[in-house]
Parts: structure tokens; sequence; C-alpha cells
């Protein structure tokens, strides 16, 4: 029982870390790509959410685009890591892929996938702490017979 625990804890811990981990750099490379080939957009602030205090969430906006006589509309994070400490502006330029226009990155440098559940901070140290448990909980397994 105690090295499926400990078997859960490591595919848990890995998954974690390493899906965080490759998620962050797929997002910085796709972004540097878009940076480098995206076309110049201007996209218009309409909503803005969360931030507001402690548990209120990811300080975000929302924009809205038309690229090729086509809307987007998409959720990002207000600015960097400390969220907005003013109000947006009500424009900002964007850069979107041709072949796929919901994809971009904003001048604050977020993409369309920076909101994604594998871009908290908070995922790193849980899949750490979970390689940890796995590890202690396979020195129990492998230790258990010096405890009879």
């Amino acid at each position: 029982m105690v090295g499926l625990m400990a078997g859960a804890f490591l595919l848990v811990g890995m998954g974690l870390l390493g899906g965080s981990l490759g998620y962050r750099w797929h997002v910085a490379a796709e972004a540097e790509r878009l940076r480098g080939e995206g076309t110049p957009v201007t996209a218009t602030v309409v909503d803005r959410s969360g931030g507001g205090g402690r548990g209120s969430g990811i300080d975000r906006i929302e924009i809205v685009y038309v690229y090729d006589s086509a809307g987007y509309r998409a959720w990002i994070p207000c600015a960097g890591v400390t969220g907005c400490r003013s109000t947006p502006q009500r424009e900002l330029t964007i850069r979107v892929d041709r072949n796929d226009p919901e994809r971009f990155v904003a001048e604050n440098g977020h993409t369309d996938g920076s909101l994604s559940f594998l871009m908290s901070w908070t995922v790193i140290p849980m899949g750490v702490v979970a390689l940890v448990g796995a590890g202690v909980l396979g020195l129990v397994f492998r230790d258990r017979d010096g405890w009879a």
C-alpha cells in the first residue's frame, strides 16, 4: 500500500513539475516567435477582474480585437507577477499569429495561454512537495522490514 502511494505521489509530482516547466517553456517560445512573426493589432481592454485582495484571483483583463474581419475575445493577466498597479490603458498592441488569430502575444508579454493552470507559480512547489513525499514514502517502503 505504501509503495502504491509513493508511486502515485511520484506520478503527480512529475506531472505537476514537468508539466508546469514544459508549458512555461512552450509559452515563452511561442511569445518570442510571435514577437518576430506576429501581425500587430490594436486590442481594446473591455473588462478587468480579480486582484482586489487576498484570494481574489489573478489580476486579469479582457481584451477584444479584430483580425481579418473577424472578432476575438480573450482574458490575459493584467501585467507582471504583481498584477496591475493602476487601471490599465484602454488599448494595447498585440501581435497575432496570421495562421491562427486566436494565438497572440500582448505588449505586456502575456499570451493567450498565460492564464493556464500550469502557468501558476504554485504548481512548481506542489510538484516538488509531491516528489519529496514520494521519496519519503519510498524510503519507508524500502526500510519497512527493519521496523519489524
